[in-house]
């Protein structure tokens, strides 16, 4: 919509009056909502930001005065239901959404209230706010936390844990039991016999820590 002046209408305490008498919520001097390749050459910083845990493209526009998100990652749940009008610098007035969405930047952090477009040039404009960090200042730990925050939700998912038999109920043996079980059978009794006679050439030594281990396992006569 191009603002003229056969509309009747006027700025007035960033309201828009009508010719009707109603008046409408607008954002002036919003940069980047022109064209691209002017905003291009503005050179703004872009960094990357988080709308509620998706990672997202943020410009800092200082040329702007409110905060715009792409209606694509605004839920419906987060609209208020009021509407907006923009204002862009070609003097074209654009109707936005408004909504309230939690934003996390190296410019801007919190719950934050924002106009929804759907063509706007950048994921996020943060622009100048109560509490927004200059261009030249934009905190980089915000992320590091939120990055650091993420990796250990995903060790946390991927931790899965340890299964452990119920030994009463699937009949298990705890070691004595296993022994005993060893000693008693006769096929062990006889392997143990076998490898006992190939031993008669070992050192006195090497003989005897055998001995044990077997005997240990599996027969008590040796003991």
């Amino acid at each position: 919509m191009k603002v003229t002046d056969n509309l009747q209408s006027e700025v007035k305490d960033e309201m828009l009056q009508l010719a009707s008498g109603k008046s409408v919520p607008l954002m002036m001097n919003c940069a980047a909502l022109s064209d691209p390749e002017k905003t291009k050459s503005l050179r703004l910083p872009i960094l990357r930001g988080e709308i509620g845990g998706r990672e997202v493209d943020v410009m800092r526009d200082t040329g702007c005065e409110g905060v715009v998100v792409r209606r694509k990652l605004v839920d419906a749940s987060q609209l208020t239901g009021e509407c907006c009008l923009l204002l862009r610098i070609d003097n074209t007035a654009l109707l936005a959404e408004n909504a309230v969405i939690n934003l996390r930047t190296p410019f801007l952090s919190g719950e934050v209230k924002a106009l929804c477009i759907p063509d706007a040039i950048c994921d996020v404009i943060v622009g100048n706010v109560d509490g927004v960090r200059s261009p030249e200042d934009p905190d980089m730990s915000v992320m590091v936390v939120a990055a650091t925050t993420r990796a250990q939700a995903k060790r946390d998912a991927g931790t899965k844990p340890l299964r452990v038999p119920d030994l009463e109920r699937h009949g298990g043996v705890d070691r004595e039991q296993l022994i005993k079980l060893q000693q008693e059978d006769p096929r062990i009794r006889e392997l143990t016999y076998s490898h006992l006679s190939h031993l008669s050439a070992l050192p006195d030594a090497v003989l005897a820590v055998a001995i044990d281990d077997l005997t240990f396992c599996c027969h008590p006569a040796l003991s």
